[in-house]
């Protein structure tokens, strides 16, 4: 019957739709690679975080006497720790 023909050729639209949608989206999402240039300034903005960082970990008050000061250094140490885990997988991968 023709209603059935008319009915598969719908599905069939719909389903090339639904599959170049997909293909657009995953185009969209894939990762690009980073050129020596960007790889380099992204390294260099890194250590420049980590030393603004590194200066405001050293100003801090020898004595760490109350709640929000402990709070303060913890915070302050967690960054420069992920600060150095991040400088360090950029600095051992060249590809990126």
């Amino acid at each position: 019957p023709e209603y059935i023909c008319r009915r598969n050729e719908e599905l069939k639209k719909a389903q090339e739709e639904y599959d170049r949608y997909i293909q657009e989206n995953l185009k969209k999402a894939a990762m690009k690679r980073l050129s020596d240039e960007e790889r380099e300034a992204v390294l260099q903005g890194l250590k420049k975080n980590w030393e603004e960082v590194h200066k405001e970990f050293q100003s801090l008050s020898v004595f760490i006497d109350s709640i929000p000061k402990k709070i303060r250094k913890q915070k302050l140490e967690e960054e420069m720790k992920q600060l150095e885990h991040d400088i360090g997988v950029i600095e051992k991968h060249k590809i990126i």
